[in-house]
């Protein structure tokens, strides 16, 4: 209840500001977020709907009232904090985060994290419906890096080869549904880059991963 109160009053606030052009194409929907999250114990997606700023008047001059557009336009980096301080990026596991920063090359962060059971390299349901949503945001002629990732139980040698299969996976299922041409690299970290403990299964489970950026 608590986080659907925040992200309705992240929504509001953010509709007094001017529209952020986010997308490549004008036919595509002008939300200057869309954030999909896939936790352990929750799953939510949100689209932040960004409207054109209007500013009131009351009792000016000889006029009663008087409504003007507000030249003011929401920067993407406002956006992005009114989120991050929302905490719609806490306690998610796969995620989808896209926003205009990310999507005009200017930040190497993971646009979308897909997570993967224990030594396997296929896709969980999640993990297609994150894919899809993201292929539904590229721009033509989009580079994008694939970069696998797992646990440390096993050798390094197998878990590099495991992380290029998840890799491989994730830019096999891309190519088969994008839409607009992409060009993908695959590249495995194995165990070298945790983003948190291998010391527990929770840990290990959050290292199990593809990052997309």
């Amino acid at each position: 209840m608590n986080t659907t109160k925040r992200q309705l009053s992240l929504a509001l606030s953010l509709l007094c500001f001017g529209a952020a052009s986010v997308y490549a194409s004008p036919n595509q929907d002008q939300s200057a977020f869309h954030h999909y999250c896939n936790g352990i114990d929750l799953e939510f997606e949100q689209k932040v709907q960004i409207a054109p700023g209007r500013r009131v008047l009351l009792n000016h001059s000889a006029f009663p009232l008087i409504e003007q557009s507000r030249e003011h336009h929401a920067s993407a980096t406002f956006i992005e904090q009114q989120m991050i301080a929302a905490g719609v990026q806490g306690n998610c596991a796969e995620y989808l985060l896209s926003h205009a920063k990310s999507w005009q090359g200017e930040s190497k962060e993971a646009l979308a994290r897909v997570y993967f059971s224990f030594n396997s390299a296929e896709l969980t349901s999640a993990s297609r419906y994150l894919l899809n949503q993201l292929l539904a945001r590229l721009r033509t002629n989009n580079t994008l890096t694939v970069e696998g990732h797992t646990d440390d139980v096993g050798s390094e040698e197998y878990n590099f080869a495991l992380g290029l299969r998840r890799a491989e996976s994730v830019e096999a299922y891309l190519k088969q549904y994008a839409q607009t041409p992409v060009q993908l690299q695959s590249v495995s970290y194995g165990e070298k880059r945790p983003i948190t403990t291998n010391a527990s299964e929770t840990g290990r489970a959050q290292n199990r991963r593809v990052e997309i950026k």
